[in-house]
């Protein structure tokens, strides 16, 4: 029996003689018993999973929406500058005024946002993208 190992993932194979295919890839090595070699991180194989921005992630936790977001911070409001959003008497955050800030817009609409996939968005989008989304009814 030849016990080769993947020096990429740490995977251990063990094959009846010796692998041709095996003993041409540059990753696997020929290890004698329980030896391990060192695990070599190539920058890219060793990383879990490669995800663009705005796809999702299978094996990633599932993002917290909004209303599990308003339990952590029942106020709504990060308490980072510009981020004060006034509201009606009965507790509706009104809708900024066109000329406010991005993270005030930014932070209008993580309250307002129920889509968890267009939630994640917000974070990359320009104030007047948001004005455009989640504008209906602001002040100029």
């Amino acid at each position: 029996m030849t016990t080769y190992f993947n020096q990429r993932t740490g995977d251990r194979v063990e094959v009846p003689g010796r692998s041709a295919r095996l003993d041409s890839l540059d990753n696997w090595a020929i290890v004698e018993g329980s030896e391990t070699p060192t695990i070599v991180n190539d920058g890219v194989l060793s990383r879990p999973t490669l995800t663009a921005p705005g796809v999702a992630d299978p094996s990633a936790d599932v993002p917290a929406t909004n209303e599990e977001l308003r339990e952590e911070n029942p106020a709504g409001v990060d308490e980072g500058p510009g981020q004060e959003l006034t509201t009606t008497d009965d507790g509706i955050p009104k809708v900024p005024g066109r000329s406010a800030s991005r993270s005030a817009w930014q932070a209008y609409a993580r309250l307002v946002e129920t889509d968890p996939e267009r939630q994640s968005d917000i974070e990359g989008m320009t104030r007047d993208q948001l004005v455009d989304r989640y504008g209906s009814g602001g002040e100029g």
